[in-house]
């Protein structure tokens, strides 16, 4: 795998590990999602927490809608039966240790409260069973609304592949994924994975190995229909990615790294890598366009798409790069990224029969793309619940918002680096909690507007 392959992808599941191998239940805190909404009014939460009966029924549901200005909360919703309702227990995620579609932990918000929906987008489906009888869903998510309304399926575009048929290897079976949704939510790339024997050419017919045959559906997340279906594009996808518009895909497999023009398929081709072999990665990446979709972004170089010009961005420090970040994100005013890097955690059962991770936190630093500067964000002291952490970044590129498994959201104004308002324990209904839940905190002052620091120096086509 060369440079640049390297450089762009980022992979974004590797955040959830801390409680895997627990499929019974899930703490009743934890938060795995979070999303602003279109206009930034709004932040939604994403979790666990969906199975309880509750007298108090504003806290209860694995999906929360809070202010993004206040943290006051306005609506909770979306019960573990929702998901079952539309994925059932046959299908799994492919490409991750958790097989289990337990939590609302893929969430895209399309729109904004109250008009808007949620999308539950499962970065991969698929099904490990007999072999000769593994079938890919013909499926690749779900919409709620915020009404409260039942969940309804969002179809696969293309056909559906038939059963698998590569043998008995157990990582050769038909599956969808990488799923990756745009960053403002209106569109989401969908590869499809059909596996294939490999025959010989030498007229006996002979099976020499299989290979996978992925497809691409472009959707659109605000109709949920299919717009475009590209076929055959690679064999095998590793990291994936749409531009907020919708025209442009990115992907690495195993044959090329390209960009695809959705409306005329021409193929921007950024490398091509020789004798090919594929295997189902644990985790699938994402691949981060510009705001305009003319440039891919990553953490140490700005590709020009149409140009095939690299610019590098002028690190000092490569510490966190060597790190293995589980989440980068490019601001949309390209002036920041925010970074997320694992640290390690025990995970022990407690009396209640459920999940803990215990050890030093997730290290969350905001790096200005101009400077290098770093801006280490302040989630939680050492040895308590809650390490696994994701993050989202407001529309306007003036906050960020954190959050973690234990119930814990933090808004940070992405200038200061200071705490806008904070919460804790936040899956807890209000009647069992009084003592334990925490009213959120917020400060006075505004954040002051960020300089565009990227597009002073040329970036972002400016």
């Amino acid at each position: 795998m060369t440079k640049i392959k390297l450089l762009f992808i980022v992979s974004f599941a590797c955040v959830w590990f801390a409680a895997k191998g627990a499929h019974a239940a899930d703490p009743s805190a934890d938060i795995y999602s979070i999303q602003y909404s279109a206009d930034g009014k709004y932040v939604v939460t994403g979790g666990a927490a969906g199975d309880g009966l509750s007298a108090d029924h504003k806290f209860t549901g694995g999906i929360k809608i809070w202010t993004a200005s206040t943290g006051k909360l306005v609506k909770a919703f979306g019960q573990h039966v929702k998901l079952r309702s539309i994925f059932g227990t046959r299908y799994g995620r492919v490409g991750k240790r958790d097989w289990g579609i337990r939590s609302f932990k893929d969430i895209v918000l399309n729109g904004s409260y109250p008009d808007g929906k949620i999308i539950l987008l499962p970065s991969s489906l698929g099904r490990v069973g007999a072999t000769g009888k593994d079938r890919a869903p013909d499926f690749i998510g779900a919409a709620l609304t915020f009404s409260g309304k039942a969940p309804r399926r969002i179809e696969l575009g293309s056909k559906p592949p038939a059963p698998g048929n590569c043998g008995k290897n157990p990582y050769t079976f038909n599956y969808i994924g990488p799923v990756v949704p745009s960053e403002n939510g209106k569109f989401a790339a969908v590869v499809v994975n059909v596996c294939k024997p490999v025959r010989s050419d030498d007229g006996s017919n002979k099976i020499m190995g299989y290979r996978y045959d992925s497809s691409l559906d472009v959707v659109n997340l605000s109709t949920l229909k299919t717009v475009k279906t590209f076929k055959s594009i690679d064999a095998g996808v590793y990291a994936l990615g749409i531009s907020n518009n919708g025209r442009r895909v990115a992907f690495v497999g195993s044959e090329r790294f390209a960009v695809i023009d959705v409306s005329t398929g021409k193929r921007h081709v950024v490398e091509t890598y020789n004798d090919p072999f594929f295997q189902i990665p644990r985790q699938f990446s994402m691949l981060n366009f510009s705001p305009d979709g003319k440039e891919l972004v990553s953490l140490r170089y700005v590709y020009h798409i149409d140009s095939g010009k690299e610019t590098s961005l002028p690190w000092k420090n490569k510490d966190i790069e060597k790190a293995d970040p589980s989440y980068v994100k490019i601001a949309p005013n390209l002036s920041y990224f925010v970074v997320i890097i694992p640290k390690p955690t025990a995970v022990v059962f407690g009396d209640d029969g459920l999940p803990h991770a215990y050890g030093k936190a997730d290290r969350i630093v905001l790096l200005n793309a101009h400077t290098g500067k770093e801006t280490r964000l302040h989630i939680t002291k050492n040895l308590e619940d809650g390490k696994r952490c994701v993050a989202a970044i407001s529309p306007d590129s003036k906050h960020v918002a954190v959050a973690c498994m234990g119930g814990l959201i933090k808004v940070f104004d992405a200038r200061t680096g200071k705490v806008v308002w904070h919460k804790q324990n936040v899956g807890y209904n209000q009647q069992e909690s009084d003592s334990k839940f925490i009213q959120a905190s917020t400060d006075t002052g505004l954040p002051t507007p960020l300089p565009e620091m990227l597009a002073d120096a040329g970036f972002g086509g400016r």
